[in-house]
């Protein structure tokens, strides 16, 4: 058998980009996991808002990892002749062409869910309204989208580039505000008191609840007074507020209406209420 055809194939040769090949995908991959091992460090050194954190983290490693992995492509290609070397030096630009064209959307996404996270207008379990239509807890901020539960439980996935207006009910403090309407028959002295009495009530019970800055306490609940002559409910309506931590401004509001139901009962006060006369 004549095998002198095997003297004109150069098999280190054929094998060469193969090798290659390997290498570059056993380096992209350390590469990776060292991404992910450093923002990991990072994290534990800092110290700062675990979920604020972790979030950030996901989407640096998602980045760096498709950065990663493109460049491995196109030195896979070049390895093969399929692609010239100028050519990996100019696929960033390639990439971003591409992404102008065809993932617009995609980069609104990304650059507004970076600035949501960096501008800390929320975070996973505060309480939104997104875009004044969408109410729930953030469970999810990822590279694309936010993830809120609603109050029926049902999980919306709203992409970052189409939030235009956030309402964070979680942020820092929340005033509680609640309004009571007395017909204008009742004694309105005796009334004042019987409301003071609550609000003094409301701040020894409830006095970890309120919102303090140092030692100082400037939330206590307090009455504004008549706001109005409401003659549409035929009374005079008092506001009653106070300033407490967000998460129980609910709470905090249905035990002020508890309590306030309660006194005026003690003391025979009328709530009032639209009334129809008939002639």
């Amino acid at each position: 058998m004549d095998l002198s055809f095997l003297k004109n194939i150069h098999i280190q040769y054929s094998i060469k980009p193969f090798i290659t090949s390997l290498i570059i995908l056993v380096i992209s991959f350390c590469l990776i996991r060292f991404v992910m091992f450093l923002t990991q460090k990072i994290i534990e050194i800092t110290k700062f808002n675990e979920q604020r954190e972790m979030t950030i983290k996901s989407i640096v490693d998602s980045l760096f990892a498709y950065f990663i992995l493109i460049l491995a492509v196109l030195n896979i290609l070049s390895e093969f002749g399929l692609i010239k070397e100028s050519t990996i030096v100019t696929g960033a630009g390639i990439i971003t062409l591409v992404a102008g064209f065809g993932a617009q959307n995609l980069i609104k996404d990304i650059i507004n869910g970076f600035f949501i996270l960096f501008e800390r207008q929320m975070k996973v379990g505060d309480y939104v309204s997104i875009n004044e239509q969408y109410l729930g807890t953030v469970e999810e901020i990822g590279l694309r989208s936010t993830a809120i539960r609603e109050w029926s439980m049902k999980k919306i996935y709203i992409p970052n580039g189409q939030i235009k207006t956030l309402k964070n009910y979680y942020k820092e403090r929340s005033r509680v505000i609640v309004e009571i309407v007395i017909p204008f028959e009742e004694n309105h002295e005796l009334v004042k008191k019987v409301l003071q009495k609550v609000c003094d009530d409301l701040n020894e019970q409830y006095n970890d609840k309120l919102y303090k800055i140092g030692d100082a306490n400037y939330s206590e609940f307090s009455i504004l007074g008549i706001v109005s002559l409401d003659g549409k409910y035929g009374g005079a309506k008092y506001i009653l507020i106070g300033v407490v931590h967000p998460h129980f401004q609910w709470f905090l509001r249905n035990k002020a209406n508890e309590h306030i139901l309660q006194v005026f009962q003690e003391n025979n006060i009328q709530i009032a209420y639209p009334k129809i006369y008939t002639y």
